[in-house]
């Protein structure tokens, strides 16, 4: 054989194994708002339909294997024959992984969404039994204060031991010493501090005087040394608190000051309160983080291209235990609520949210969403930004609605729907080309939007782009507040605004 027709079927051969590697390797699914992306780098978002494209060119890959397999057969069969059984026993994994998918989903639709709801049950049984206790207890400002806390014990770290130590009224010795453990030689920053999913796991001790909630985080942060990295990162935080502390306000909880006298937090020469002169060592006055285990921390950051079919579209919806008698009580409670108001203001929302992340024009949507998510969609938009490309998602339209959840404490209402939609969801670089998704092929998906507002807050839902205190055209700044008013329109005191997006696979109620 000469040197020629050596290197012509290195070629081939090489080929027949490129082609074989791509027409069985899983990609990974990053796009639209709210769960498209990924935090942990590499976790499909919710729904089942289409999506995907480049199946034409699949299918030609297809073709050009299968007549180069039968080349080589007949022409070189020492080789041919070899590489037949190659691909024949890589389709037959193929389809037994396939099969063993579906088998796993169609357990998860009848065994896992069953076990979902009855870790949901516990949980909001929980909460309701600590509102006994403390009336002022509300599931969304714990959540808030749960994240306020984590970003800023993240970015203290990074400024070393005498930062992290101002939060000793809320993280213990040996919360801060696993934080700090963590930081690299050199470390200067930790920025892009993101948390994807929070989840409450398990709460015990109401039937003392001490109440433990363990919290279960997944985040990405960035760790600026010389160079910077970025890490997908699972932890668990286990916070107790006394059980019949009164909780404060939401304004009180999240500015994270002394939480005896609520002054700026700074400490004396003994590590007490500079205002109050009290130590703090214990969840007397509000929660405190006993334990942060880290249980796993990954090198990858934002993957923003790729493409999997939608997973949970068909599973069954979550729905809060006695959502019929919530739904009737909250009905008579607020006289002036309207479903169908409200449910065209969530549609208003959806909207604008799929126009502002398609043009990378964030600021559209800051008048609609709480400082947390808006922070944490504006992450993705800068790293899209720094990557050249766009996601657009084009002619998105919602196709069904429906309530699953309502929850009604002392200074909330919050609504949780699940909301199916449709659109053409692709990623292009900039020049415009498509590097994933299809300008062809409608995807579908379904996911859970909760949407709050304050518990004060009267009159229907407002489905405009005027400010819902004062109706002048809406127009905020960076801190959500209405130029011409004044009111925080983002803090949902005047009407509902988006306070968390989360995907089928993960939503446990």
């Amino acid at each position: 054989m000469n040197l020629a027709r050596k290197s012509k079927l290195t070629v081939i051969v090489c080929a027949v194994l490129a082609v074989t590697v791509f027409v069985f390797a899983d990609p990974e699914v990053l796009a639209r708002v709210g769960g498209g992306q990924s935090y942990g780098g590499g976790r499909s978002s919710g729904g089942s339909g289409g999506g995907g494209g480049g199946g034409g060119a699949i299918i030609w890959l297809i073709i050009q294997l299968a007549r180069t397999l039968i080349y080589l057969t007949i022409e070189y069969p020492l080789i041919g024959i070899p590489l037949d059984i190659i691909v024949i026993g890589g389709i037959v994994y193929y389809i037994a992984r396939k099969i063993n998918r579906v088998d796993t989903q169609i357990s998860s639709i009848t065994t896992s969404a069953p076990a979902q709801e009855a870790g949901q049950v516990d949980v909001t049984r929980a909460f309701n039994h600590l509102r006994r206790f403390d009336p002022n207890f509300s599931e969304i400002i714990f959540t808030d204060f749960c994240y306020a806390l984590y970003g800023k014990a993240h970015d203290a770290r990074a400024r070393g031991v005498q930062a992290l130590d101002l939060f000793s009224p809320y993280l213990s010795d040996n919360a801060r010493a696993s934080l700090m453990q963590r930081n690299p030689p050199g470390l200067r920053e930790v920025k892009g501090i993101i948390v994807g999913a929070m989840q409450v796991t398990d709460v015990q001790g109401l039937d003392t005087q001490v109440v433990r909630v363990r919290v279960s985080f997944e985040t990405n942060y960035t760790e600026v040394t010389n160079a910077e990295m970025t890490y997908y990162v699972r932890e668990v935080w286990d916070l107790e608190r006394k059980r019949d502390v009164l909780s404060p306000a939401p304004a009180q909880a999240t500015a994270l000051h002394c939480p005896r006298c609520g002054a700026p937090l700074q400490k004396d020469s003994v590590g007490a309160c500079a205002f109050c002169l009290t130590k703090i060592d214990s969840g007397e006055f509000q929660w405190y983080v006993r334990e942060i285990s880290l249980q796993g921390r990954e090198e990858r950051g934002p993957l923003l291209t790729g493409n999997v079919p939608e997973v949970g579209t068909d599973y069954p919806s979550i729905v809060q235990p006695n959502f019929a008698e919530i739904r009737a009580a909250f009905e008579q409670s607020h006289p002036d609520f309207s479903w169908s108001k409200f449910q065209a203001r969530a549609g208003l929302i959806f909207q604008e949210l799929q126009a502002a992340w398609s043009t990378l024009n964030w600021e559209r949507a800051r008048p609609h969403e709480t400082d947390n998510i808006f922070q944490m969609h504006q992450y993705w938009i800068d790293a899209y930004q720094r990557q050249g490309l766009r996601n657009i998602l084009d002619q998105a339209r919602i196709t069904a609605m429906q309530p699953v959840k309502i929850l009604d404490d002392a200074f909330y209402n919050g609504i949780t729907l699940r909301i199916w939609a449709e659109g053409f969801d692709y990623t292009v670089d900039g020049s415009g080309r498509v590097v994933s998704g299809s300008k062809d092929d409608i995807r579908r998906w379904s996911e859970y939007w909760t949407f709050i507002r304050n518990r004060g807050s009267k009159g229907a839902a407002r489905a405009d782009l005027n400010c819902p205190n004062c109706a002048a055209p809406l127009k905020i700044n960076a801190a959500g507040v209405c130029e011409f008013c004044g009111g925080k329109v983002t803090s949902g005191e005047f009407d509902w605004v988006l306070s968390k997006i989360e995907q089928d696979e993960s939503y446990s109620g």
